[in-house]
């Protein structure tokens, strides 16, 4: 039998429980804690010049009823109405977009401000509607579909 010691084993000194106890004391129990840091999401956005408004984009606003139509997203946010109305026209991909928009999947959002939370929604429902019919997306959601 082999006394080798094996290349990919832990070394380790026996203590005893009050010793143990004594060093994470003195070295603090958070020094061995795992601890994640919130992912710095301002460092990783991309500085961008401000958007303007495109011709299509003009044109999807004054095609949409006028109850729905997002103002404040337009005027506050033009790169993000341009973004929707490049994708209006394919369902999967502007569902998807507007519950991007409605949902904090990332965490920490500050999310929009109220006047503009309140068109989204009501652009979302809007949406819902024309393309799946029947009841708006809430009342499709408490029917549990």
């Amino acid at each position: 039998m082999s006394t080798t010691p094996d290349p990919g084993a832990f070394e380790f000194e026996k203590v005893s429980v009050a010793d143990a106890r004594k060093a994470l004391d003195e070295s603090g129990a958070g020094a061995y804690a795992v601890r994640r840091q919130p992912e710095n999401w301002e460092a990783k956005r991309k500085d961008t010049p401000p958007e303007t408004l495109s011709d299509a984009t003009h044109a999807w606003l004054a095609e949409l009823p006028e109850a729905v139509r997002p103002k404040q997203l337009a005027l506050r946010y033009a790169r993000l109405a341009n973004r929707l109305c490049e994708v209006w026209g394919t369902r999967a991909k502007c569902e998807r977009l507007l519950d991007d928009l409605m949902i904090d999947r990332r965490g920490g959002r500050k999310g929009f401000p109220l006047p503009v939370a309140n068109e989204l929604a009501t652009l979302r429902d809007h949406y819902f509607r024309l393309h799946r019919g029947g009841p708006s997306a809430w009342e499709y959601v408490e029917m549990g579909r």
